[in-house]
C-alpha cells in the first residue's frame, strides 16, 4: 500500500475516533514513506486498497517482470526454509476454511489471530518482538488486518508487515501480475550480497494469483522481499520482510532506519511458500482467535511515538 493510502484510511478512521496527532501521523509516514516512494518508481499501482460505503478494493503495489505468469505447485516448503514454515496439512484444517465448519461459528479474524498465524508459520525458534501498536491501531479496518513487528531469525532482527483483507463479494480483484515493472533503481548502498531487484508472478492451481518481488535499496541501504496472493474467494494477503528495522520515531532528525542484515529472512520463496498457506483465513474459529490473543501477549511493543495522544497506541 502507498503511504498516500496509508494516510488516507487514518484520516478518514479519524473522523470516528479521537483525532490523531498531525505530527505523529506525519512522522509515522516518514518512518515507511522512504520505502514507499521507492516502491513507486520502481514498480506501477495496478490496484488502490480502499473501504468506502463497505465496499473493499485491494491494492497490490506491483511491479512486473518478463513473460507471462508461471504455474506454480501447491505450497512446499523451499530447500532453504524449514519445513515447519508451511503448515502440514492437519494445522492447515484447523483454520481453513473447510465444508465441515459451520460458517455460523467463524468470527473474523482479529491483529492478534493474525499475528498468532504469522508465527504459526515460522520455522522453529522464531522471535516475534517490538510489534508497533501505532500502526496496529490506524492500520485495521472492518474488512482488514495489519501488523507490523520484528522477525529475529538469529541473523538479525528484521520488520514484517503482514495485511490480511477480504474483498466484498463480487467485486472483482485487479489484475496480479509483473506488467510494467522495470526493476527498480537504487536510491543507496547495494552490497555484493545484497538480492537483485526481481519480480515473479505465478498462478497457483486453486486459482489464486501471487506475485513475488525484491525492491531496490532506499537511501540508506534498505530493501524488501514483498509477495502479494490474492485468492479466488476474494481473500488478499500482503507480507513485507526488510533487510533492516523501522524503528519508531523519536522526534530526532534523520530516517528511523536501522540495517541490520544483508538479506531478509527466509528470501523471497520462503515467503511465498508461506503465502500459499491455507491458514491465512479472514473468518476463522474462535480457537484461532483465542490463541493468538494468548500468543500476543507474550511479544513486546514498541514504545508509542513521541507526540501521540494517551489511547494512540491501545490496541
Amino acid at each position: 500500500m502507498d503511504f498516500e493510502e496509508d494516510l488516507t484510511r487514518m484520516l478518514a478512521e479519524s473522523v470516528e475516533e479521537l483525532d490523531p496527532p498531525v505530527a505523529v501521523m506525519v512522522a509515522a509516514g516518514s518512518r515507511t514513506g522512504r520505502r514507499r516512494r521507492r516502491l513507486r518508481r520502481g514498480l506501477r499501482t495496478v490496484g488502490a486498497a480502499a473501504v468506502a460505503a463497505g465496499v473493499v478494493a485491494v491494492c497490490a503495489t506491483l511491479g512486473v517482470g518478463r513473460g507471462g505468469p508461471r504455474v506454480v505447485p501447491a505450497a512446499s516448503a523451499p530447500a532453504s526454509v524449514s519445513a515447519s514454515a508451511v503448515p502440514s496439512a492437519g494445522a492447515s484444517a484447523a483454520t481453513s476454511a473447510s465444508p465441515s465448519i459451520d460458517p455460523a461459528l467463524l468470527r473474523d479474524i482479529t491483529w492478534q489471530g493474525l499475528l498468532g498465524i504469522f508465527h504459526d508459520q515460522l520455522p522453529p525458534g522464531a522471535q516475534l518482538a517490538k510489534l508497533d501498536p501505532y500502526a496496529v491501531k490506524f492500520r485495521n479496518s472492518a474488512t482488514s488486518r495489519y501488523i507490523e513487528l520484528q522477525y529475529d531469525d538469529g541473523a538479525g532482527a528484521s520488520t514484517v508487515m503482514v495485511e490480511l483483507s477480504k474483498f466484498a463479494p463480487g467485486y472483482t480483484p485487479p489484475a496480479i501480475d509483473c506488467t510494467g515493472w522495470h526493476g527498480g533503481t537504487d536510491e543507496g548502498p547495494r552490497k555484493p550480497d545484497y538480492d537483485k531487484p526481481a519480480c515473479q508472478a505465478a498462478q497457483l492451481p486453486d486459482g489464486s494469483r501471487m506475485v513475488g518481488y525484491i525492491t531496490a535499496t532506499d537511501v540508506v541501504g534498505l530493501y524488501d522481499d514483498a509477495v502479494k496472493l490474492v485468492r479466488p474467494d476474494g481473500t488478499y494477503l500482503s507480507i513485507t520482510a526488510a533487510n533492516a528495522t523501522l524503528d519508531q520515531y523519536t522526534g530526532q532528525h534523520g530516517p528511523a532506519i536501522t540495517v541490520t542484515r544483508d538479506k531478509p529472512p527466509l528470501g523471497l520463496a520462503g515467503w511465498e511458500a508461506i503465502a500459499q498457506s491455507p491458514q491465512w483465513q479472514f473468518r476463522v474459529p474462535q480457537s484461532v482467535l483465542d490463541a493468538g490473543a494468548a500468543f500476543a501477549t507474550g511479544v513486546s511493543h514498541l514504545p508509542c511515538p513521541q507526540g501521540s495522544k494517551p489511547g494512540d497506541c491501545d490496541i
